[in-house]
């Protein structure tokens, strides 16, 4: 069984608001899947909270979610947030957000500055303006829970310019930002932590990937966790995703997934949001009934009526817990046979995955264990850009723009 960890990053929206007050179905079930009485076959005990959404409102918010010790907390620092606009920026904020996350969490990310959204552009003063909130970080913690570094860069200039201006704090992994979207991105911050031999340092115990959601990349992590394990490296791979989540907003319900092209299936119902027309159309609809696409499915057909729009396109968010539940189980599902077949034997791997998928996997497995990183990664560079439709290089910005 892999070591790798995925972490559903759903403690705000509708979701969020469920599980806070712990909502149940008539029959008793909790919508808490990492809870004790959730049906334990189905149970995840991962999750990723954001101080971003809720360092303010919840400052209890393991507790109030219903995290336990026996549950894997990430706690995400809120750097997204701050570039995107919002939240504010305030130097109090590194102290508020420090207590925050030892409070709340098992592993937190520094408070970083992403050099995105509203500060692209700004690549030289979000790594000052983060560098000062690491050294707050490493200077004030209590120990109650670990600490990851966190590297951006648009390619490996300025993940090395970042990474060398950084790397010498003392915390317990790293965390590669912007990447999630961009395998470019991905594999440049990936070459510059490998070419720096963090991954053969006792201090690194995590290597964390912000923001993933697309099948490719749940490929590409189980190999990064494999070829670390088969070193006998300690590292535990992390990443996380809200979409089958955000999925929901605009009526997505999962329903199949094509390893070949690397893509999700799903069909649309309307909502509020999405088609308001149509729901009270589809709410009449009385042989309307659900896809059937994963085991857990099962129990979801005795909470919900299946053949009953309006327990998943009513005006209230409990009415969409079933159709996140679904897409939630069903992305975990996927996840396992992804698990399955990157463990397994390489004859199945190769037929199961395109040509291009199968040479990149490959990479990792390359650079994880070469002596030079670097020398690996020039060397698929070309494949990197083309599957992340990078016509040319990203041009390299280092120099002083100030907010």
């Amino acid at each position: 069984m892999s070591n790798f960890k995925f972490l559903p990053s759903f403690s705000v929206g509708a979701f969020g608001d469920g599980l806070r007050k712990n909502f149940r179905y008539s029959n008793g079930l909790t919508i808490r899947f990492y809870a004790d009485d959730f049906p334990k076959e189905f149970q995840h005990n991962d999750f990723l909270i954001s101080a971003g959404h809720l360092v303010k409102s919840e400052p209890e918010c393991r507790k109030i979610m219903g995290l336990t010790d026996k549950n894997f907390v990430m706690g995400d620092s809120g750097g997204y947030q701050i570039c995107a606009g919002s939240m504010e920026w305030d130097p109090k904020l590194r102290g508020t957000i420090l207590e925050w996350l030892e409070h709340n969490s098992d592993v937190g990310m520094n408070l970083d500055i992403p050099p995105r959204v509203k500060y692209a552009g700004k690549f030289i003063e979000c790594l000052d303006l983060s560098k000062e909130n690491f050294k707050y970080f490493a200077d004030n913690r209590t120990g109650s829970c670990e600490l990851l570094n966190i590297i951006h860069g648009q390619d490996v200039v300025e993940f090395k310019k970042w990474y060398d201006t950084i790397k010498d704090f003392p915390f317990d992994g790293w965390a590669i930002g912007g990447s999630g979207g961009n395998l470019f991105k991905f594999f440049s911050g990936l070459a510059v932590l490998f070419e720096g031999k963090e991954h053969h340092k006792p201090t690194t115990n995590y290597i964390h990937i912000l923001g993933s959601s697309r099948i490719t990349y749940f490929f590409m992590l189980y190999q990064l966790q494999k070829s670390l394990e088969d070193l006998g490296l300690d590292i535990v791979v992390t990443s996380d995703s809200s979409a089958p989540d955000r999925a929901v907003v605009f009526g997505t319900y999962y329903t199949g997934y094509s390893f070949k092209k690397g893509t999700w299936q799903s069909i649309n119902f309307p909502n509020e949001a999405n088609h308001a027309e149509l729901v009270d159309e589809f709410c009449n609809l009385s042989n309307l009934e659900f896809p059937y696409t994963t085991e857990f499915d099962k129990i979801l057909r005795e909470c919900v009526d299946f053949k009953d729009m309006k327990q998943l396109v009513g005006t209230e968010g409990k009415y969409s817990y079933g159709m996140r539940l679904h897409n939630f189980m069903f992305y975990t599902d996927v996840l396992r046979r992804i698990e399955s077949i990157v463990y397994g034997h390489d004859y199945i791997l190769q037929q199961s995955i395109s040509k291009e998928l199968y040479t990149i996997l490959q990479s990792i497995d390359e650079m994880v264990k070469s002596d030079t990183p670097m020398r690996v990664y020039e060397k698929y560079k070309p494949l990197y850009m083309k599957m992340s439709n990078a016509k040319k290089q990203p041009s390299v910005n280092t120099g002083h723009k100030f907010f």
